[in-house]
């Protein structure tokens, strides 16, 4: 069977469905399913589907609500990837952050930054800006944004917010969403989000001299229930390093709970620290949002974690 990144696929003995977003050995895929939680399963347990296509034994599932059905948008630019076909995706370009925007759109290939467009946007603006294919997923470019804020009166100079986008398989279909400004389901991504900075405090005041193990851990085994996510503690127990240390706390956090499901782990607890509660937050704002794997959540045993962990109860 010719299976692809990106196809959508139904399972044979399960009543299941989702988006192939990797390939591993042994003829086995990674099938990332509506919670977006990434299923490891044999190619031949799987069956190629249209995109438009609903599972024959799967219930009706309930209407998407649209941000415009609750009168609110949310605020920003907004990239959104159109499927068009199977395989044919259209790229739009959404304003809703500022009366007016202007944005200078590159492709970053082999290390230089090509100027693709310069648009100019007023509020709730929509323009297409290119097209890719999902089949050729490992071809993509990097794909850069500069985007200048004009506001007829402020109280601060505009500031030009800078913005770049390496996907990855896994992680771009875990964006699939409804797109308040297409109408429909698409994979949308917040452009203006404000990158997040080291905290160069905190990287002088480190003892590099401490020893970090070698092998990663892989985080497609079955997992320890308590994970310490304080990027030092990761470093020690295996989990390797990284210079944007709150997307790897969020990535080893999410990849967890991804394998604790795959492996029918009951519940899990995750020690996040209290700080400003940034990264706490961000934890439970994902598992507010996947009721169909995570039964409940609360803060952890105060006797035994402290105030900064959370209990996750897996379905």
């Amino acid at each position: 069977m010719n299976i692809k990144l990106g196809d959508k696929v139904r399972f044979l003995n399960e009543n299941m469905e989702g988006i192939v977003t990797s390939f591993k050995a042994n003829n086995v895929i990674g099938v990332t399913i509506e919670s977006d939680f990434e299923i490891p399963v044999l190619i031949n347990e799987v069956v190629k589907i249209k995109f438009d296509d609903k599972a024959g034994n799967n219930p009706e599932p309930a209407p998407l609500k649209s941000f415009k059905a609750q009168n609110v948008n949310p605020l920003g630019v907004f990239l959104a990837f159109e499927r068009i076909g199977d395989t044919d995706l259209d790229i739009h370009l959404h304003n809703n952050f500022a009366e007016e925007v202007i944005v200078l759109y590159y492709q970053k290939m082999q290390g230089v930054y090509h100027l693709q467009k310069q648009i100019k946007l007023e509020k709730e603006d929509t323009v297409l800006i290119g097209k890719v294919l999902l089949n050729q997923f490992d071809q993509w470019p990097n794909f850069h944004f500069v985007i200048l804020p004009i506001e007829p009166i402020s109280v601060k100079p505009a500031v030009s917010i800078g913005s770049e986008f390496s996907f990855q398989a896994k992680t771009f279909h875990n964006y699939w969403k409804h797109c308040f400004f297409l109408g429909k389901q698409a994979y949308v991504f917040n452009v203006d989000a404000p990158l997040e900075k080291l905290n160069l405090t905190a990287l002088k005041q480190k003892d590099f001299s401490e020893k970090v193990l070698q092998t990663p851990i892989d985080l497609k085994a079955k997992p320890n229930n308590v994970i310490d996510l304080h990027y030092d503690a990761l470093q020690a127990n295996g989990f390797g390093s990284a210079s944007d240390i709150t997307t790897f706390q969020m990535d080893v956090f999410m990849q967890t709970l991804e394998s604790a499901f795959v492996h029918r782990v009951p519940e899990m607890v995750y020690i996040h620290g209290v700080g400003n509660a940034y990264l706490k937050n961000k934890i439970r704002t994902y598992l507010s949002k996947h009721p169909e794997t995570i039964s409940s959540f609360e803060d952890a045993d105060i006797l035994k974690f402290g105030s900064g962990a959370t209990l996750v109860i897996l379905k």
